[in-house]
């Protein structure tokens, strides 16, 4: 997995659809009025005309490119969804470029394969779509130039949806397993092919924004993926719904995908379909705190669902987890970069850490953040306290300092305004200010909080680098590793580096211990 820009470890915003640009405008206005924490909004399908990739609704979206420049200025990235179904339209360059170059999948008798997707949904001019044979080399080359459009005026990622492929014949909801493709010049069906389709359009994706912005790290979101797609695009869970059920569901799925190398994943907050009660998406919201991918989406027709649409006492509650999460980003960071080393998963089942412990397998309500931090979700309504399994060790309670002995379970106070989370004694957090989006960090201290063992000692590590570009790979990074000691009798943290170069992370580094009190530098 490629080091994900920083931004993308921010809280996102999204909806089935944003539209027109008046509306996008007001969502940016209100994110900054009520403060809001948030970095990237999302544009799905309704910012296209008649729903064709690679267009603009000149109606909705008569400047896209100053819109976009403003949202930037706001501190907000934009990402725009392309799904793999251009109609079949003589006059479409998309669809002219692409009959030119051969860039279609086929039937059998070699004609051009079509079928239904969004496009037979179009306003004015309804109409099949055709479908890209990401499996061509050349093809992936063609789709991921067209990007250029959007890269030019500052789109800053991708959104590929509907890549399994999805087509609207019953009863499979998909492809005719016949339909012919190149498969990288060993020609075969559909049916061989099915599995990484949608692998290969992010990887045409991934590919194309690479060769436009070289220096810039990509981002692309996708629904269909297999194995090796890690490489290419971060993974959302999918069509979710506005229940407690699947809540519940997003733990164990996210914690599978990690397992299975997709470390940069997440659940749409508040589920897809339905609307959810003001509770659930509090307490989704919390849940998803710590997934990489942190998204509110919600489906058309459905009322508001940002974090302030449900009124008190939620707003303020959903205002704090997103105002925690960026406090959190310096040690989210530093573990979404171990992940990009590694392999190893940001979110991670207990058993990953504490295989010898029988009680840890199969708990899927409960996570740990790298090694250190321990979360346990509420999942259920109108519940303030849960059970917590704790594995061996002792384990030190983030909100109020309270020590808890490991290898045991513990009913924990959960009220709806807190998400359960501790911290492995011995560890130290990286943590900061709480800013508006990541584009104020820069600005504001690196703060080190120590959860000291029963010995008094803590260590913790620091990744940081300039958060957008590729300079990270040729050392433009640092790794600090920081120590909790007593000197005559009085604790202080040093700190040191491990690896890299400390111009690359010039911010101000202050120490904290449990309590929130400052702590001097050895």
């Amino acid at each position: 997995m490629e080091q994900p820009p920083r931004w993308a470890l921010g809280y996102h915003q999204s909806r089935w659809s944003y539209y027109p640009e008046s509306r996008v405008r007001r969502l940016a206005d209100t994110f900054r009025q009520e403060k809001v924490p948030a970095d990237t909004l999302w544009l799905d399908i309704d910012y296209q005309d008649e729903f064709k990739p690679f267009t603009w609704s000149a109606e909705r979206f008569p400047d896209p490119a100053k819109l976009v420049s403003d949202l930037r200025a706001q501190g907000f990235r934009t990402v725009v969804i392309v799904d793999p179904h251009p109609t079949k339209e003589p006059g479409y360059r998309i669809f002219d470029e692409g009959v030119a170059g051969d860039h279609f999948v086929k039937n059998p008798d070699g004609t051009l394969y079509e079928g239904p997707v969004w496009p037979i949904n179009a306003p004015n001019k309804p109409g099949n779509s055709v479908f890209p044979d990401f499996t061509r080399p050349a093809t992936r080359a063609w789709w991921g130039q067209q990007y250029r459009m959007f890269t030019d005026i500052g789109i800053a990622g991708i959104w590929n949806d509907m890549n399994e492929p999805s087509v609207w014949f019953q009863p499979q909801n998909s492809m005719a397993l016949d339909a012919r493709h190149d498969h990288d010049g060993q020609p075969t069906n559909h049916a061989e092919v099915h599995n990484i389709y949608g692998m290969q359009m992010t990887r045409s994706t991934f590919e194309g924004l690479t060769a436009l912005k070289p220096n810039e790290r990509p981002f692309v979101l996708t629904r269909a993926t297999f194995a090796g797609g890690q490489r290419y695009a971060w993974v959302w869970t999918g069509d979710n719904r506005a229940e407690w059920a699947s809540l519940q569901q997003s733990i164990p799925m996210l914690l599978n995908f990690g397992l299975s190398g997709f470390p940069y994943i997440g659940a749409d907050v508040g589920g897809f379909s339905g609307f959810p009660s003001g509770e659930l998406f509090t307490r989704w919201l919390q849940a998803a705190l710590f997934s990489p991918f942190f998204r509110g989406h919600t489906e058309q027709a459905t009322p508001d669902q940002e974090p302030w649409s449900f009124g008190p006492p939620y707003t303020a509650i959903n205002k704090s987890t997103v105002e925690l999460r960026y406090r959190l980003l310096p040690h989210l960071y530093t573990v979404v970069e171990e992940a990009s080393r590694t392999g190893l998963p940001v979110m991670r089942p207990l058993m990953l850490e504490y295989p010898e412990d029988p009680q840890t397998h199969g708990r899927g309500d409960q996570f740990l953040v790298g090694t250190d931090l321990l979360v346990a979700p509420v999942l259920t309504e109108a519940q303030t306290a849960r059970d917590v399994y704790f594995p061996t060790g002792e384990w030190i309670d983030f909100h109020t300092g309270a020590r808890v002995e490991g290898g045991k379970t513990h009913k924990v106070d959960a009220p709806l305004h807190r998400l359960p989370i501790f911290v492995r004694a011995g560890s130290i957090i990286a943590m900061q200010p709480v800013v508006q989006h990541t584009g104020e960090m820069a600005a504001q201290p690196i703060v080190f909080r120590a959860f000291p063992d029963a010995q008094g000692r803590a260590t913790g590590t620091l990744y940081d680098d300039d958060g957008e570009s590729m300079a990270y790979r040729d050392g433009a990074f640092l790794r600090q590793r920081a120590t909790l000691r007593s000197v005559r009798g009085s604790a202080c943290v040093a700190l040191e580096t491990v690896e890299g170069d400390t111009g690359a992370s010039p911010r101000e580094r202050r120490f904290e211990d449990v309590q929130g009190q400052p702590l001097p530098a050895c």
